[in-house]
């Protein structure tokens, strides 16, 4: 298995996890929208809740990948679970200690929480902002596709930090990045984010349907530019997804022109054969 020894945690983390968050960097491409749709899918299917979230405005050009319309632009705010954290901004002092800050009290009325901050005399305590945070969010597992850092992911970091504080980060990539997550996945030698999480899919031995296969299909083709790109390997050519039984492989070779036949196969026909012509892509029924 290629990636075996890095998602040797996961597995055992995978199946107790209920709440799922699938994260993209800001200006994300077909590839890195077709790995983190896939993963969506996926999880989705295993009847896991999945949040999959992205600072951008999704275009017509992309409307074409199954579950596009579940992309969200902020990280939902689970119901359950994750410590709420109001910050005080300007009060304190840069050893740490709240000078003006005499204790902090708090108090019940009716359906209301009053926090009472006991000033001391003669001190001020103005805050110059009030910014509440829900840490950890009740996410079991954060997955992060095809970002260089955290902060890459633009809003959907910087307007909920705290949602990634204490749980188990998936850094999913195919290009270099800063190794942020608790588990790394990165290989800069594939062609594209699809191609590496196909390769997770089949270690992590998850199947998949026919519309996470296009999904990553598309992905892998987009990013390799129809199968140009120089990062394109034997790797890409032999990847099989682990599908459902009514699916076959993932990739296959291309069946050989008549030129490419040997001799021996008998004489060949000018006339094209009708089902050379039909589309080989795999169909399946969008998600909702």
């Amino acid at each position: 298995m290629k990636y075996d020894s890095q998602l040797g945690e996961l597995r055992n983390l995978l199946p107790t996890a209920k709440n799922i968050l699938i994260a993209l960097p800001a200006g994300a491409d077909i590839d890195k929208l077709a790995a983190g749709l896939a993963l969506f899918l996926t999880f989705t299917s295993q009847g896991k809740e999945v949040s999959i979230v992205c600072e951008d405005t999704l275009t017509v050009g992309q409307s074409h990948l199954f579950g596009i319309d579940h992309v969200q632009k902020n990280v939902p705010a689970l119901g359950a679970g994750g410590n709420l954290t109001l910050t005080l901004e300007g009060v304190a002092s840069s050893s740490g200690t709240i000078p003006a800050l005499e204790k902090l009290d708090w108090s019940a009325e009716n359906n209301n929480l009053n926090l009472v901050f006991h000033v001391i005399p003669g001190q001020i305590f103005q805050p110059s902002k009030i910014v509440p945070k829900y840490q950890g969010s009740g996410f079991n597992l954060i997955f992060v596709l095809g970002a260089a850092n955290l902060d890459s992911l633009g809003s959907v970091y910087k307007q909920s930090a705290g949602s990634f504080t204490g749980v188990h980060v998936v850094n999913i990539d195919s290009q270099n990045n800063s190794q942020f997550g608790q588990t790394n996945v990165v290989d800069t030698n594939a062609s594209a984010v699809s191609e590496v999480l196909t390769q997770v899919l089949i270690d992590l031995g998850i199947n998949v349907d026919a519309d996470t296969a296009t999904n990553l299909l598309a992905g892998i083709f987009l990013a390799s530019n129809n199968l140009t790109s120089d990062k394109v390997n034997a790797d890409t050519y032999q990847i099989q997804v682990p599908t459902q039984p009514e699916i076959s492989n993932f990739i296959q070779p291309n069946t050989p022109s008549p030129e490419e036949r040997p001799m021996q196969e008998g004489v060949v026909s000018e006339t094209i054969e009708p089902e050379w012509l039909t589309p080989k892509i795999f169909k399946g029924s969008n998600l909702g």
